[in-house]
């Protein structure tokens, strides 16, 4: 009997693809300080930064970015460290953040 090889699963709830072959991509940092495990499909979209607008889009917790509109999915682990929250109750996107100086370095606390 030969050792099987562990069967992965797709940390994306809405997919949930599971397979044995090496193709997978890093998500998102966890709670465990582990990355999520993707398929090729879902960590493609995760690299492009596109991930909730694929998969989340029609979801609730959608806020424009206050320089530029793009659309942010707040309250998504997915997406968390794509937005920054400004002083006005507002949100906008690392991208317009580090070009403001808004940007903040975020300390891990254990």
């Amino acid at each position: 009997w030969s050792t099987m090889e562990s069967t992965k699963v797709c940390m994306n709830a809405q997919c949930g693809s599971t397979s044995t072959s090496g193709e997978w991509k890093r998500g998102w940092p966890m709670r465990s300080g582990e990355l999520a495990s993707l398929c090729d499909k879902c960590g493609s979209a995760y690299e492009q930064s596109i991930f909730c607008q694929v998969f989340h889009a029609e979801e609730s917790g959608w806020r424009e970015c206050n320089s530029c509109d793009k659309r942010l999915h707040c309250g998504c682990i997915a997406s968390r460290f794509m937005m920054e929250l400004v002083d006005n109750g507002g949100v906008t996107c690392i991208t317009c953040a580090k070009k403001s100086g808004l940007f903040s370095v975020r300390l891990t606390s254990h």
